[in-house]
């Protein structure tokens, strides 16, 4: 009999279909002691010391498609294989990412504010179209893909930066390959859909920002670390940036004293982007899904650390200063 200890919420279904098994005991609380397998997501923090208070573990899962709350190096030293769900939330990302930019764009939140006080049709609510403009993507795996086809769907011109990515996969999206400097130097809108590693780590600052045109709209769906918050505060205070979308933050949740608050500029959300219905759904039965392969078939799929290059643990140095 296997102990599956679930510590987060999980879907009805995916509950259901885990105590079907003959074999689990399904565990909505408990202790980690007596746990084979766990299904968590990012509010459980696999460290040290939930590893050392696991002795019989063998397998974790997080119905997540972010991995930053799991101590790879930690991990490394068990022999427990982690997985994720990178799929689960790719829509619901990517359906966030254009809601910000849309936004950002037609200032969508300066009017339903003007509306409410009396203001109607104001100049300072006149927006921007985003056919014929360019839209840059930072990353183009699941997410930017996603974000790609909705571009083109808007008749825009679309380039994408992802080092990674073959020709063959440009080619497809009808996507624009360029270097990172050209990305910015060219974008009217551009956002970001890149994990969170050391090539990542604020490769939006200020040296960037001196790229870009004062025109430029940006989102990041993505990790809160992909932006140097400060520098792109002060950008738009400058209007060296005409408008931001996050939906991630530097430190979460976002400071009540942070500059950002203070910005007309600036649309915010509190990390949304797998919170939807269907996500949480699809991310849950594909969890349970995994577990149940795991000790029926012996079988991993989406193992972690993952083996593409944007998320890979590597040595490389910041190339983006």
């Amino acid at each position: 009999m296997k102990n599956i200890l679930i510590t987060e919420r999980l879907s009805m279904n995916a509950l259901q279909l885990l105590k079907l098994q003959k074999d689990f005991h399904v565990l909505e609380a408990g202790d980690f002691a007596n746990a084979h397998a766990l299904l968590i997501r990012s509010k459980t923090k696999i460290d040290r010391a939930l590893l050392e208070s696991a002795p019989h573990l063998e397998v974790i899962v997080t119905a997540t498609s972010g991995f930053d709350h799991i101590d790879f190096a930690e991990v490394d030293n068990t022999k427990v294989k982690v997985m994720y769900t990178p799929d689960a939330n790719a829509i619901s990302a990517a359906e966030l990412t254009w809601a910000l930019m849309l936004a950002c764009s037609r200032k969508v939140l300066q009017s339903h504010r003007a509306v409410k006080s009396g203001e109607w049709k104001s100049e300072a609510l006149i927006g921007w179209e985003l056919h014929g403009k360019t839209y840059g993507i930072v990353g183009l795996g699941r997410i930017g893909s996603r974000v790609a086809k909705i571009a083109n769907a808007f008749g825009m011109k679309v380039s994408a930066f992802d080092p990674y990515k073959d020709a063959e996969h440009f080619d497809h999206l009808s996507v624009k390959r360029l270097s990172y400097e050209e990305i910015l130097k060219e974008s009217d809108v551009l956002s970001f859909h890149v994990p969170k590693t050391r090539e990542t780590n604020r490769m939006f600052g200020a040296s960037q920002v001196e790229y870009v045109a004062p025109e430029i709209i940006v989102v990041n769906t993505s990790r809160g670390s992909v932006l140097a918050e400060a520098d792109i505060c002060k950008a738009l205070e400058k209007k060296d940036i005409r408008a931001l979308g996050l939906d991630v933050f530097e430190n979460e949740p976002l400071s009540r004293n942070s500059n950002l608050l203070k910005l007309d500029n600036v649309v915010l959300t509190p990390h949304l982007g797998a919170a939807t219905v269907e996500a949480y759904e699809r991310a849950s039965l594909e969890a349970a899904s995994k577990i149940i392969a795991f000790f029926s078939k012996g079988s991993l799929s989406d193992i972690l650390p993952p083996q593409e290059n944007w998320a890979q643990r590597s040595t490389q140095h910041q190339v983006w200063d």
